[in-house]
């Protein structure tokens, strides 16, 4: 089984990732396990991995690429401009590679768009974690220390880049909550109950599928 978990920056996506990893005693990939993976997968620099992953390429770097497509003669490193889409057909490679050999929980990356919404033979639990800006803002000034304004920065520069990856890619909207089984305000709810209930629903969802004879 796949449990896929979609978030807003500040959400608490990998509290309750680590939470459903441990419940299921299944691996979690998120955003540093991915770099790792796809640095090997790829053989691209892990910081080159970083800077690309959950993002879709600007104007300018599409601009790039068609030149780049349209006359090899151009000296443009490949990686550069034409492997992002290579780098979201590697993310889906790896997951449906872990959900043949039991449970994986995944953080981002497109949500169930990226599995082509529901793989064929592959349960999968899609859960969504939303909040409002201010409280994300909140939680990332206590978490790292550092200043609101910040914290805001990064939330709305997320929130953005998230909005755009999912649209470039899937051609949809990460926050469309007819796509999810399960969508919890961690805001409203509390981040401790959030992990609770997300942590219920996917021990029952195994079981499910544990009875079923799924993966």
């Amino acid at each position: 089984m796949i449990v896929s978990v979609a978030r807003e920056l500040g959400a608490g996506g990998r509290t309750v990732g680590e939470a459903l990893a441990s419940a299921l005693d299944a691996p979690l990939l998120d955003e540093r396990s991915f770099i790792e993976l796809l640095s090997a997968r790829s053989g691209l620099p892990r910081a080159v991995v970083a800077e690309r992953i959950e993002r879709a390429p600007n104007s300018g770097e599409r601009l790039m690429a068609d030149l780049a497509a349209a006359s090899a003669m151009l000296p443009i490193p490949a990686f550069q401009y034409q492997d992002e889409e290579q780098l979201v057909d590697f993310v889906r490679d790896i997951v449906l590679d872990h959900a043949r050999r039991g449970h994986v929980v995944v953080v981002g990356h497109g949500g169930v768009s990226m599995l082509g919404w529901r793989p064929k033979g592959v349960p999968v639990l899609a859960i969504l974690l939303r909040a409002s800006a201010a409280w994300r803002t909140t939680q990332l000034t206590r978490r790292y220390g550092i200043e609101a304004s910040d914290a805001h920065a990064r939330v709305q520069r997320a929130d953005d880049l998230r909005t755009r990856y999912h649209k470039h890619y899937f051609d949809g909207d990460v926050n469309d909550c007819r796509q999810y089984d399960l969508v919890l305000n961690t805001e409203s709810l509390g981040l401790d109950t959030a992990v609770d209930v997300a942590r219920d629903v996917a021990l029952r969802r195994a079981r499910d599928v544990a009875f079923k004879g799924g993966a």
